[in-house]
């Protein structure tokens, strides 16, 4: 074979390599388009995805607990969704418009409402007569009552069609993650973890989110329900003059509350009882004195110890500092708005994860030492339904603490 031979075939293979080269960069570019499109579409219903990861950690346990029954996958999906997700997306809505409403009768009550007003208006108007704004904002509402009531119904309307919308889209994604969610996070793993990294983080994540984002939400609610419950009665039995004010929004102090540790919601019936105690002080009044005591005692039990007993005692996160939680539920709501509430601890648990399992992996190139697995862990058992296999991550390490199972492998 002559010389020209080779450079001409080595030429031809240069060409199809360039070729080759030019196809991947046009793929890529619209893989990145792609990907860029939908993640355009996902920050658009940030807030219904970040919610829906949520009810996907407080539906599980039930969806798995059903499988006893020898019930389908997607029929064990719905049900969870009925028997849990819809009662309590309701409770939910039910209680912030009810501390809503107390929120808006203190304001009112107090007249901080007109005072922040009035305070703003003065120091952004300047030089422009504060009555003068007031008798053409009064003389505009008069002339268009029918264009402000038109105004106002269409409002009314885009924001329940939004809300129904939103509702379909959370219902239906919490329904996928449980039934084709442990199948999509196997063929990730399988596809992009070659060295077992990205599989020792979700088994480290899975089961502290499922701890920390459901447990201590459910902690939250369950406290605040409890105190909501328990305050309302008392002022059905209690004289005027003890009655606890607001008891929504007292009862949803008392659910935040919860999380600080040791104190509790103390720092909520704590102040109240002694408010209530100085009232009877001004009054002259201590006939109610056994009222305040009985207040005490109820809500020390009802609402304070028992729910942080069992409740903290069941769904309690090993790596997530309470501190940090604490300051994650607050700064959330302020950062993200309302359902940073869920964002917030579940950016907290990514982080401490991947400070104890990515980077030392990113800085030694070495996975940190774990448990080493056992010969029935590679046991590989199919699911009779049709799902993933077990693999080396369903252990006790990595199992659900309610039902012992792979946090995110359906068994």
């Amino acid at each position: 074979m002559s010389p020209a031979y080779y450079d001409g075939r080595m030429s031809r293979t240069s060409d199809r390599e360039t070729i080759r080269l030019r196809q991947r960069i046009v793929l890529g570019i619209l893989l990145l388009a792609l990907f860029a499109l939908a993640a355009y579409v996902v920050e658009a219903f940030t807030a219904v995805v970040v919610v829906a990861v949520f009810l996907y950690y407080a539906v599980r346990p039930i969806y798995r607990f059903l499988r006893r029954f020898d019930l389908g996958k997607r029929v064990r999906a719905a049900l969870a969704l009925v028997l849990f997700g819809v009662p309590f997306l309701v409770l939910l809505v039910y209680t912030i418009s009810i501390v809503l409403i107390e929120a808006a009768q203190l304001v009112e009550q107090y007249g901080v409402q007109d005072q922040l007003v009035r305070s703003v208006l003065e120091a952004d108007l300047g030089g422009i007569e504060l009555s003068e704004l007031e008798e053409a904002i009064a003389g505009a509402s008069a002339t268009a009552p029918l264009a402000s009531f038109g105004t106002g119904l269409l409002g009314v309307l885009g924001m329940a069609s939004s809300l129904v919308v939103q509702t379909m889209i959370l219902v239906l994604l919490t329904y996928y993650m449980l039934i084709d969610g442990p199948r999509f996070v196997d063929w990730l793993l399988e596809t992009f973890d070659r060295d077992g990294v990205l599989t020792e983080y979700v088994r480290a994540v899975d089961p502290e989110l499922s701890a920390t984002l459901f447990g201590n939400i459910v902690n939250i609610f369950v406290t605040a329900a409890v105190g909501i419950v328990v305050f309302t009665l008392y002022n059905l039995v209690a004289p005027s003059i003890v009655q606890v004010p607001f008891p929504a929004l007292l009862g949803a102090l008392a659910g935040i509350g919860s999380l600080v540790p040791v104190i509790g919601i103390k720092l909520v019936y704590v102040p109240v009882a002694l408010a209530l105690l100085a009232r009877l002080v001004v009054e002259g009044d201590y006939s109610a004195l056994l009222y305040v005591a009985g207040f005490v005692a109820v809500v020390g039990v009802l609402v304070d110890a028992i729910p942080d007993l069992v409740i903290r005692g069941l769904i309690s996160g090993e790596n997530t500092h309470t501190g940090l939680l604490i300051v994650a539920y607050i700064v959330g709501p302020a950062v993200f708005g309302l359902y940073g509430l869920f964002l917030a601890p579940i950016l907290l648990v990514l982080l401490i994860n991947a400070g104890l399992i990515l980077v030392p992996y990113v800085v030694s190139g070495e996975l940190p030492d774990t448990k080493q697995a056992t010969l029935p862990e590679f046991a590989e058992t199919p699911d009779p339904e049709g799902g993933p296999k077990s693999s080396p991550g369903d252990g006790p390490a990595g199992a659900d603490r309610a039902t012992g199972v792979s946090p995110h492998r359906e068994p």
